[in-house]
This record gives structure tokens, sequence and C-alpha cells, in this order.
């Protein structure tokens, strides 16, 4: 399998570029605007600098908790702005109804219930909202944003799969891109570079286990379900105004073919 969404830099992990998806009014996502990968600390320095140089980095978002980075820092570009927003740990507890619920229903397997709070959490909204700003802050063209994790496919997954649905791109892409991570980690052994280190059950469980329909169809029907849409959800819980929707999709969006 070739997909010229994954890019080819020595000792990346899950190495993607968003550029070339279509939305639904026909329009895609520009060349150097946004990124996606696993943790960055296996990069050599001259390999860091081909984000730069090729594609364009000058912001890095870190999904990852403290632990994690203390772990494997990130090997970055120079002159690059570097964002640490933490979706982990959750700051939300059950309530006592929900706690008594939860004893008559069948429990969720938990790196679903983990995707479930990760969309209604309020220390990981805060996150995903934070990241939404500097996105919207990022307003020249050829310079890109690149977003990541650990392996980059659960917290960046879903980071990635609201920042498509805010640009209009369809489920079934939203879909292919999410579990492209399956592929892009087996085929660089990025599993295997990423630390052993047990600094939280919780990332342990999500980086073992792969990318997943399982996973998708629970954030696809929380959304559904309880917002009825992508857009309400993005609105109504992190906050983004339709003026906000607008802004992002021109700053991200281009004309098929047409120059930048």
């Amino acid at each position: 399998m070739i997909d010229t969404h994954i890019l080819p830099i020595p000792h990346s992990i899950n190495l993607r570029t968003l550029a070339g998806y279509k939305s639904t009014d026909g329009r895609i996502v520009k060349t150097n605007k946004l990124l996606r990968s696993g943790n960055l600390s296996e990069l050599s320095v001259i390999d860091a600098e081909k984000l730069a140089t090729l594609y364009g980095v000058v912001t890095t978002i870190d999904l990852r908790m403290d632990a994690e980075i203390l772990n494997e820092p990130d090997i970055l570009p120079k002159n690059t702005s570097y964002y640490h927003l933490p979706v982990l740990p959750f700051s939300d507890h059950a309530t006592f109804m929900q706690k008594l619920r939860r004893r008559f229903t069948r429990p969720l397997e938990p790196t679903l219930q983990m995707y479930k709070k990760m969309l209604t959490d309020s220390h990981a909204n805060a996150a995903y909202r934070d990241m939404f700003q500097l996105l919207i802050n990022n307003t020249e063209n050829g310079q890109a944003i690149l977003i990541h994790c650990s392996a980059g496919k659960d917290r960046t997954g879903l980071a990635v799969m609201l920042i498509e649905a805010a640009l209009g791109i369809p489920d079934e892409t939203i879909r292919y891109d999410y579990m492209l991570s399956n592929y892009a980690l087996t085929d660089s052994g990025g599993l295997n570079q990423i630390s052993q280190n047990n600094v939280h059950d919780r990332v342990e469980m999500m980086r073992n286990n792969p990318a997943s329909d399982a996973n998708l169809q629970v954030v696809f029907s929380l959304i559904h379900s309880e917002y009825q849409s992508w857009k309400n959800y993005l609105q109504l819980r992190l906050g983004l105004s339709a003026t906000d929707l607008k802004t992002l999709r021109r700053i991200y969006l281009i004309k098929e073919g047409a120059d930048l």
C-alpha cells in the first residue's frame, strides 16, 4: 500500500499530511498547513529540520502528558513554536446517578470509554479548544501546524477528526484517515520506536491497541446521537462560532487546482 499522505522522514512515527483531502464543498486541504504524527523524539536534528524546510512546520502542538514528554522529549526544527496541550489526565468524575446507571448497563470496553471521555471530559475539551485557537491564528500560507501525541493515532486521531469535521471533510474520509494509522505504524515499525515505559495505564492501553472501527463508531455515535452533527458538537462543546468555522475553512482549504 502506498499513500501519499504518509511522509518519508526517517525515524518519524506515523507522520502524515492532511493535504489533498476533499471537503464536501469540493475544496481540498492546502499543502503545508496541517500535519499529524506520533512523538518526535527519535528524529535526528537534520531530519527535524526537514519538517520545516519540506513541509513548512512552524508550530508543534504536543498532546502528551508531562511524564511522556520527560521520557521522550521532541526533537524540533529551530525556531519552531511549541505548545503543550495535554489531553490527559481527565478531570471530570462520574456523578452518583451516572455510577448508579452503570450498575445496570453493560460497561464499554476501556479503550472505547477513553474515546468517549476525550469527547466529553472538561480537561480534554479545553486542550482541543486551545488547539483550535492556534489553528485559527495560523493564517499564513505555507506555514504548517504539526499535532502529535505518542503513537499519533488516539489523542491525535481524535484531534484530527475534529479538525477534519470543522473543515467539512466527509465521514468516509475521516474514517479512512483515522484507520491509516494502522498501516503507517506497521510500515515504519513505529510502535517499536515508542517507549514501553508505563507512564500512564490509559496511555499504554491505547498505545497497544490498533485504530479500530469500534473506536470510530463510539465517536460517530456520540456526535450524532447527542449533538446531531459535528457542527453542533464543535459549537456547543468546544465553543467554536460559525465565524470560527468559516475562518478555519478559509485558512486551510483551497479550490482544487488553484494557486496559493
